[in-house]
């Protein structure tokens, strides 16, 4: 079978600007949508974000930002609910997340 590496094995022949146009490419391919939920999923993950605020538990948030789904793992510190947000404290920093970008809690 062969084992062809495609369009990696010409970037040594081609223009540097050719390359960086390739990786956007690449980039824009690996974007996704940001996911649609539903009202009983929506509620589910606020029984979460409470439960989790009111016992101090750690938790991991998997949210939407810029075309990709990140998570982050940390306590809850704050729920805002004038923003729209909650506040998240990692061992490094501490985030804020809007309620409409959080897809997962685990």
């Amino acid at each position: 079978m062969v084992h062809d590496r495609g369009s990696i094995k010409w970037t040594s022949l081609m223009l540097p600007e050719h390359v960086e146009l390739l990786k956007s490419i690449w980039n824009e391919d690996k974007k996704i949508k940001k996911p649609v939920l539903d009202e009983q999923e929506i509620e589910v993950l606020n029984m979460l974000l409470i439960e989790a605020y009111e016992e101090k538990q750690p938790i991991t948030i998997t949210y939407y930002k810029n075309h990709q789904l990140l998570s982050i793992k940390g306590q809850i510190i704050k729920l805002d609910s004038i923003h729209n947000s909650v506040f998240v404290k990692s061992p490094d920093q501490t985030f804020t997340i809007p309620f409409s970008s959080i897809y997962q809690i685990t």
